[in-house]
Protein backbone atom coordinates (compact mmCIF):
# COMPACT_ATOMS: atom_id res chain seq x y z
CA UNK A 1 0.00 0.00 0.00
CA UNK A 2 1.28 3.11 -0.97
CA UNK A 3 1.71 5.93 1.77
CA UNK A 4 -1.44 7.80 0.64
CA UNK A 5 -3.42 4.57 0.76
CA UNK A 6 -2.11 4.25 4.20
CA UNK A 7 -3.38 8.06 4.93
CA UNK A 8 -6.58 7.56 3.54
CA UNK A 9 -7.11 4.65 5.78
CA UNK A 10 -6.02 6.50 8.70
CA UNK A 11 -8.28 9.47 7.69
CA UNK A 12 -10.86 6.93 7.18
CA UNK A 13 -10.83 6.56 10.89
CA UNK A 14 -12.77 9.12 11.51
CA UNK A 15 -9.50 11.84 12.56
CA UNK A 16 -7.83 14.60 10.94
CA UNK A 17 -3.73 13.99 10.48
CA UNK A 18 -0.96 15.88 9.78
CA UNK A 19 1.11 15.07 6.73
CA UNK A 20 5.13 16.31 6.45
CA UNK A 21 6.34 15.89 3.00
CA UNK A 22 10.33 16.86 1.23
CA UNK A 23 9.74 19.54 -0.64
CA UNK A 24 13.04 20.41 -1.95
CA UNK A 25 16.65 19.16 -0.75
CA UNK A 26 20.41 20.64 -1.41
CA UNK A 27 23.27 19.33 -0.97
CA UNK A 28 23.83 16.26 1.24
CA UNK A 29 20.72 15.20 3.06
CA UNK A 30 19.57 11.98 4.83
CA UNK A 31 16.16 12.76 2.51
CA UNK A 32 14.66 12.97 -0.72
CA UNK A 33 11.70 15.28 -2.67
CA UNK A 34 8.32 13.70 -2.02
CA UNK A 35 9.39 11.04 1.23
CA UNK A 36 6.48 11.60 3.59
CA UNK A 37 5.18 10.91 6.99
CA UNK A 38 2.00 10.68 8.83
CA UNK A 39 1.29 12.46 12.65
CA UNK A 40 -1.49 11.60 14.63
CA UNK A 41 -1.94 12.88 18.11
CA UNK A 42 0.14 10.25 19.30
CA UNK A 43 2.92 11.10 17.09
CA UNK A 44 4.26 9.17 14.31
CA UNK A 45 1.89 7.06 12.49
CA UNK A 46 4.19 6.01 9.31
CA UNK A 47 6.85 7.14 6.65
CA UNK A 48 9.78 9.06 7.75
CA UNK A 49 11.15 12.37 6.64
CA UNK A 50 14.70 11.29 7.18
CA UNK A 51 14.91 10.96 10.57
CA UNK A 52 16.87 11.94 13.35
CA UNK A 53 16.78 15.81 15.26
CA UNK A 54 14.94 16.70 12.13
CA UNK A 55 11.98 14.17 11.98
CA UNK A 56 11.57 15.22 16.19
CA UNK A 57 11.21 19.04 15.07
CA UNK A 58 8.75 18.15 12.33
CA UNK A 59 6.69 15.78 14.46
CA UNK A 60 6.17 18.82 16.90
CA UNK A 61 5.59 20.86 13.90
CA UNK A 62 2.98 18.43 12.53
CA UNK A 63 1.14 18.41 16.40
CA UNK A 64 0.60 21.88 16.12
CA UNK A 65 -0.45 21.82 13.15
CA UNK A 66 -3.41 19.39 14.03
CA UNK A 67 -4.64 22.16 16.73
CA UNK A 68 -4.53 25.35 14.63
CA UNK A 69 -4.76 24.23 11.10
CA UNK A 70 -1.74 26.26 9.61
CA UNK A 71 0.63 24.92 7.11
CA UNK A 72 3.96 25.58 7.36
CA UNK A 73 7.10 25.09 5.42
CA UNK A 74 10.29 24.24 8.01
CA UNK A 75 13.60 24.42 6.30
CA UNK A 76 16.53 22.85 8.51
CA UNK A 77 20.51 23.21 7.77
CA UNK A 78 21.62 19.79 8.37
CA UNK A 79 24.84 21.04 10.30
CA UNK A 80 26.65 20.49 13.73
CA UNK A 81 23.52 21.55 15.59
CA UNK A 82 21.17 18.88 14.05
CA UNK A 83 23.81 16.19 13.86
CA UNK A 84 22.42 12.76 14.06
CA UNK A 85 23.18 10.12 17.08
CA UNK A 86 25.76 9.06 15.34
CA UNK A 87 27.54 12.87 15.04
CA UNK A 88 26.95 12.07 11.63
CA UNK A 89 27.03 15.88 9.63
CA UNK A 90 25.22 16.07 6.37
CA UNK A 91 25.97 19.45 5.59
CA UNK A 92 23.01 20.31 3.29
CA UNK A 93 19.15 21.85 3.55
CA UNK A 94 16.00 20.12 3.19
CA UNK A 95 12.51 21.67 3.19
CA UNK A 96 9.39 20.23 4.87
CA UNK A 97 6.01 20.86 4.29
CA UNK A 98 3.85 20.22 6.78
CA UNK A 99 -0.16 20.38 6.84
CA UNK A 100 -3.04 19.24 8.07
CA UNK A 101 -5.05 16.97 6.50
CA UNK A 102 -8.90 16.94 7.26
CA UNK A 103 -10.71 13.51 7.82
CA UNK A 104 -13.12 14.71 4.88
CA UNK A 105 -9.95 14.79 2.47
CA UNK A 106 -10.81 12.75 -0.67
CA UNK A 107 -7.33 13.75 -2.42
CA UNK A 108 -5.14 10.49 -0.52
CA UNK A 109 -7.64 8.25 -1.56
CA UNK A 110 -7.81 9.50 -5.51
CA UNK A 111 -3.77 9.69 -5.36
CA UNK A 112 -3.69 6.09 -4.07
CA UNK A 113 -6.21 4.78 -6.69
CA UNK A 114 -4.05 6.70 -9.49
CA UNK A 115 -0.81 5.11 -8.29
CA UNK A 116 -2.83 1.61 -8.21
CA UNK A 117 -4.25 2.22 -11.58
CA UNK A 118 -1.01 3.14 -13.25
CA UNK A 119 -2.92 6.32 -14.42
CA UNK A 120 -0.38 9.29 -15.83
CA UNK A 121 -1.43 11.85 -13.11
CA UNK A 122 0.23 14.77 -11.00
CA UNK A 123 -0.35 15.41 -7.48
CA UNK A 124 -0.14 19.24 -6.88
CA UNK A 125 0.17 21.41 -3.64
CA UNK A 126 -0.47 25.30 -3.48
CA UNK A 127 1.48 26.23 -0.48
CA UNK A 128 0.07 29.39 1.35
CA UNK A 129 -1.30 29.28 5.02
CA UNK A 130 -3.41 26.65 4.32
CA UNK A 131 -2.44 24.21 1.39
CA UNK A 132 -4.45 23.61 -1.88
CA UNK A 133 -4.21 20.11 -3.65
CA UNK A 134 -5.07 19.48 -6.77
CA UNK A 135 -4.97 15.63 -8.61
CA UNK A 136 -4.73 16.14 -12.38
CA UNK A 137 -5.06 14.09 -15.18
CA UNK A 138 -4.99 13.61 -19.00
CA UNK A 139 -4.44 16.85 -20.38
CA UNK A 140 -4.02 19.05 -17.32
CA UNK A 141 -1.15 16.63 -16.33
CA UNK A 142 0.92 17.16 -19.27
CA UNK A 143 2.85 19.66 -18.39
CA UNK A 144 3.98 18.14 -14.90
CA UNK A 145 5.06 15.22 -16.59
CA UNK A 146 7.72 16.17 -18.65
CA UNK A 147 10.38 14.27 -15.63
CA UNK A 148 9.21 11.92 -13.03
CA UNK A 149 10.95 13.89 -10.30
CA UNK A 150 8.80 16.04 -7.85
CA UNK A 151 9.89 19.31 -7.44
CA UNK A 152 9.16 22.70 -5.95
CA UNK A 153 8.52 25.05 -8.76
CA UNK A 154 7.99 28.77 -6.52
CA UNK A 155 4.61 27.97 -4.25
CA UNK A 156 3.78 24.81 -6.29
CA UNK A 157 4.63 21.52 -5.09
CA UNK A 158 4.73 19.17 -8.02
CA UNK A 159 4.68 15.28 -7.64
CA UNK A 160 4.34 13.43 -10.53
CA UNK A 161 2.58 10.01 -9.84
CA UNK A 162 4.26 7.67 -12.20
CA UNK A 163 5.22 4.15 -12.26
CA UNK A 164 7.25 3.02 -14.93
CA UNK A 165 6.60 -0.50 -16.11
CA UNK A 166 8.55 -3.36 -17.73
CA UNK A 167 7.35 -5.21 -20.49
CA UNK A 168 8.68 -8.10 -21.16
CA UNK A 169 8.44 -10.04 -24.31
CA UNK A 170 9.63 -13.43 -23.97
CA UNK A 171 9.27 -15.80 -20.24
CA UNK A 172 12.18 -18.12 -20.30
CA UNK A 173 14.45 -17.99 -17.63
CA UNK A 174 15.65 -14.73 -17.91
CA UNK A 175 12.37 -13.14 -18.30
CA UNK A 176 11.14 -14.79 -15.21
CA UNK A 177 14.36 -13.74 -13.21
CA UNK A 178 14.11 -10.10 -14.85
CA UNK A 179 10.52 -10.12 -13.69
CA UNK A 180 11.09 -10.57 -9.72
CA UNK A 181 14.24 -8.17 -10.23
CA UNK A 182 11.87 -5.42 -11.98
CA UNK A 183 9.39 -5.92 -9.29
CA UNK A 184 11.76 -5.17 -6.15
CA UNK A 185 12.62 -2.21 -8.17
CA UNK A 186 9.28 -0.74 -8.21
CA UNK A 187 8.39 -1.30 -11.69
CA UNK A 188 4.67 -2.74 -12.30
CA UNK A 189 6.21 -5.93 -14.80
CA UNK A 190 3.36 -7.26 -17.84
CA UNK A 191 5.13 -10.13 -19.69
CA UNK A 192 3.80 -11.43 -22.84
CA UNK A 193 4.45 -15.11 -23.66
CA UNK A 194 2.79 -16.81 -26.13
CA UNK A 195 3.51 -20.82 -24.02
CA UNK A 196 0.99 -21.51 -21.95
CA UNK A 197 3.08 -23.45 -19.64
CA UNK A 198 5.82 -20.75 -19.52
CA UNK A 199 3.24 -17.80 -19.07
CA UNK A 200 1.76 -19.82 -16.07
CA UNK A 201 5.11 -19.76 -13.75
CA UNK A 202 6.15 -16.53 -14.07
CA UNK A 203 5.27 -13.88 -11.39
CA UNK A 204 4.32 -10.38 -12.80
CA UNK A 205 1.51 -7.60 -12.17
CA UNK A 206 0.00 -8.55 -15.51
CA UNK A 207 0.30 -11.72 -18.05
CA UNK A 208 -0.69 -12.13 -21.17
CA UNK A 209 -0.77 -15.36 -22.57
CA UNK A 210 -0.96 -14.67 -26.78
CA UNK A 211 1.62 -14.14 -29.50
CA UNK A 212 4.22 -11.79 -28.67
CA UNK A 213 3.43 -8.80 -31.28
CA UNK A 214 -0.66 -9.33 -30.46
CA UNK A 215 0.30 -9.45 -26.94
CA UNK A 216 2.58 -6.34 -26.49
CA UNK A 217 -0.04 -4.55 -28.51
CA UNK A 218 -2.54 -5.13 -26.19
CA UNK A 219 -0.59 -3.87 -23.38
CA UNK A 220 -0.94 0.00 -25.34
CA UNK A 221 3.04 1.11 -24.43
CA UNK A 222 3.18 4.55 -23.34
CA UNK A 223 5.98 6.71 -23.06
CA UNK A 224 6.54 5.48 -19.19
CA UNK A 225 7.43 1.55 -20.74
CA UNK A 226 10.46 -0.21 -20.89
CA UNK A 227 10.64 -3.02 -23.05
CA UNK A 228 12.80 -5.96 -22.45
CA UNK A 229 12.95 -8.35 -25.86
CA UNK A 230 13.57 -11.90 -24.57
CA UNK A 231 12.20 -14.64 -27.10
CA UNK A 232 13.75 -18.22 -28.70
CA UNK A 233 14.38 -17.16 -32.04
CA UNK A 234 16.29 -14.54 -33.73
CA UNK A 235 13.52 -13.53 -35.93
CA UNK A 236 11.27 -13.18 -33.22
CA UNK A 237 14.13 -10.80 -31.19
CA UNK A 238 14.03 -9.12 -34.91
CA UNK A 239 9.88 -8.28 -34.94
CA UNK A 240 9.65 -7.58 -31.49
CA UNK A 241 12.09 -5.27 -31.31
CA UNK A 242 10.37 -3.36 -34.56
CA UNK A 243 7.48 -3.29 -33.10
CA UNK A 244 8.94 -1.57 -29.19
CA UNK A 245 10.60 0.71 -31.66
CA UNK A 246 7.72 2.03 -33.51
CA UNK A 247 5.96 2.63 -30.17
CA UNK A 248 6.12 5.34 -27.35
CA UNK A 249 8.31 3.28 -24.94
CA UNK A 250 10.72 5.37 -23.03
CA UNK A 251 13.15 2.10 -23.81
CA UNK A 252 13.97 -0.85 -25.87
CA UNK A 253 16.44 -3.26 -24.96
CA UNK A 254 17.34 -7.24 -26.47
CA UNK A 255 19.15 -10.08 -25.01
CA UNK A 256 21.73 -11.04 -27.40
CA UNK A 257 25.34 -11.74 -27.92
CA UNK A 258 27.32 -8.96 -29.76
CA UNK A 259 27.16 -10.91 -32.50
CA UNK A 260 23.52 -11.67 -32.98
CA UNK A 261 22.84 -8.02 -31.79
CA UNK A 262 24.93 -6.40 -34.89
CA UNK A 263 23.09 -8.85 -36.99
CA UNK A 264 19.47 -7.88 -36.23
CA UNK A 265 20.02 -4.20 -35.89
CA UNK A 266 21.66 -3.97 -39.57
CA UNK A 267 18.52 -5.89 -40.50
CA UNK A 268 16.91 -3.21 -38.70
CA UNK A 269 18.78 -0.43 -40.09
CA UNK A 270 18.04 -1.13 -43.77
CA UNK A 271 14.35 -0.14 -42.93
CA UNK A 272 15.79 3.33 -41.28
CA UNK A 273 17.90 4.88 -38.93
CA UNK A 274 18.45 3.06 -35.30
CA UNK A 275 17.05 5.48 -32.44
CA UNK A 276 19.55 5.48 -29.67
CA UNK A 277 16.87 4.31 -27.11
CA UNK A 278 17.42 0.56 -28.61
CA UNK A 279 19.55 -1.38 -26.09
CA UNK A 280 21.44 -4.41 -27.42
CA UNK A 281 22.69 -6.30 -25.95
CA UNK A 282 21.29 -5.25 -23.01
CA UNK A 283 22.05 -4.91 -19.33
CA UNK A 284 25.28 -2.93 -17.59
CA UNK A 285 28.56 -5.10 -18.12
CA UNK A 286 29.05 -6.59 -15.06
CA UNK A 287 30.60 -9.26 -16.19
CA UNK A 288 26.96 -11.47 -15.79
CA UNK A 289 26.56 -15.28 -16.35
CA UNK A 290 23.80 -16.67 -14.11
CA UNK A 291 20.15 -16.06 -15.11
CA UNK A 292 19.86 -14.21 -12.13
CA UNK A 293 22.74 -11.86 -12.41
CA UNK A 294 21.75 -11.28 -16.05
CA UNK A 295 18.05 -10.12 -15.10
CA UNK A 296 20.30 -7.68 -12.07
CA UNK A 297 22.09 -6.33 -14.94
CA UNK A 298 19.28 -5.38 -17.18
CA UNK A 299 17.54 -3.86 -14.24
CA UNK A 300 20.28 -1.76 -13.02
CA UNK A 301 20.38 -0.41 -17.05
CA UNK A 302 16.57 0.42 -16.42
CA UNK A 303 17.66 2.13 -13.40
CA UNK A 304 19.89 3.84 -14.87
CA UNK A 305 18.04 5.61 -17.64
CA UNK A 306 15.19 6.18 -15.77
CA UNK A 307 17.07 7.83 -12.61
CA UNK A 308 19.93 9.97 -14.92
CA UNK A 309 17.97 10.04 -18.40
CA UNK A 310 20.54 8.89 -20.14
CA UNK A 311 20.11 6.34 -22.96
CA UNK A 312 16.22 6.87 -23.16
CA UNK A 313 14.16 9.09 -26.03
Amino acid sequence: MSLYGELARLLGEGAPCALATVVATEGSAPAEAAMKMVVGRSGRLCGTVGGGRVEASVIEAALGALDHGRARVLSFTLDDALADEGGMICGGTVRILVERVAAHARWPSEAAQALRAGRRSALTARVGESVERALLAGEAALPHLRTEAPRLEGDLFVEPLLRPRCIILGAGHVGSAVARVASVADFAVAVVEDRPEQAARVEADEVVCRGLLEGFESLQPSPDDYVVVLTRSHGLDRDCCRAALASPARFVGMLASRKKAAAIQQALSSEGPLPKWLHAPVGLDLGASSAGEIAVSIVAQLIKVRRTGRGDR
